[in-house]
């Protein structure tokens, strides 16, 4: 029994132990926070101070005058662009209808080209010869002429000078 109760004082003295030193640890968290709450007021102390200095020396009005004189700059700025953006050719007055139109008998002409060769370059099926109306000789055509040049000039099947060949010597 006597054990019984040296273990039941033991425990008692073990808890206060404990809570004492809770409370210890407790007291010294509470110190640290107000340590670092004094730093926390120091800094913002400084802070505030610097800010008040550079404050006075920064302009409500200043700043809006800043602001003004840059917008006029953009302004300026876009009109020179618009100004060197003009075109001299095109009037300010185009039809978007007819410029569709145009559009579409491009197209419609480019539908209408057979075996890949443009519409400009292929013969008009529609148009007289005019070398026959007026009784004018037709052109000679560039193999023919070519091939009476060659012999005559020293000239190959397409009109293009021959190279001379050299003589070798002995």
């Amino acid at each position: 029994m006597r054990v019984l109760k040296q273990k039941r004082m033991y425990e008692g003295q073990r808890d206060m132990l404990y809570n004492q030193t809770f409370n210890l640890d407790q007291v010294a968290f509470a110190s640290e926070g107000l340590k670092d709450a004094q730093q926390t007021m120091s800094s913002l102390k400084s802070a505030n101070k610097e800010l008040k200095g550079m404050m006075k020396t920064v302009k409500i009005q200043d700043i809006d005058n800043l602001q003004d004189e840059m917008m006029e700059m953009m302004d300026m700025s876009n009109e020179i662009q618009e100004t060197l953006g003009r075109s001299y050719n095109v009037p300010d007055d185009i039809d978007e209808d007819e410029l569709m139109g145009e559009l579409d008998a491009l197209e419609a002409d480019m539908g209408t080209e057979s075996d890949g060769v443009p519409s400009y370059l292929q013969p008009d099926k529609e148009e007289p010869d005019l070398n026959a109306e007026l009784n004018l000789p037709s052109a000679p055509s560039g193999n023919a002429a070519a091939a009476g040049r060659a012999n005559a000039q020293g000239e190959d099947e397409l009109g293009l000078p021959t190279v001379p060949r050299a003589s070798v010597r002995s």
